[in-house]
């Protein structure tokens, strides 16, 4: 059942997003950490691989990347992070972190869903 979860819509964006985050906040949000974090984690997302949910928060993340949503970022995009000011890489993460509470929040559906189906088949 593990590796069905692993396939589905929206987790491997789910870890992606948790993974830039923590990269992000334990060197403080500096422009340098944010690209190389942003570049490692999240530039192979794609609106694809992301839940409808999350569509609204990813365009934003792409508009302040100033890059498509439906592809996934350029270097060119993600380098360009390095010489934002502080102001800017913390829009771009609280966007992240917005992002990441409507991922989890759509995991938690799911698996309730799973385990409310689950229990249906076992009892009924």
């Amino acid at each position: 059942m593990t590796e069905q979860r692993g396939k589905r819509p929206g987790t491997r964006g789910l870890a992606a997003v948790r993974e830039f985050l923590v990269a992000v906040e334990a060197n403080d949000a500096a422009g340098d950490a944010a690209a190389n974090a942003f570049a490692v984690h999240l530039a192979g997302l794609d609106a694809s691989v992301l839940p409808p949910a999350a569509d609204a928060t990813w365009r934003k993340i792409a508009h302040l990347v100033r890059a498509p949503a439906e592809k996934p970022f350029s270097e060119k995009a993600t380098s360009a992070i390095r010489s934002w000011p502080k102001a800017r890489v913390g829009d771009l993460v609280g966007l992240v972190r917005e992002l990441n509470a409507i991922l989890e929040k759509v995991e938690n559906d799911r698996l309730e869903d799973e385990i409310r189906d689950d229990i249906r088949r076992h009892y009924l």
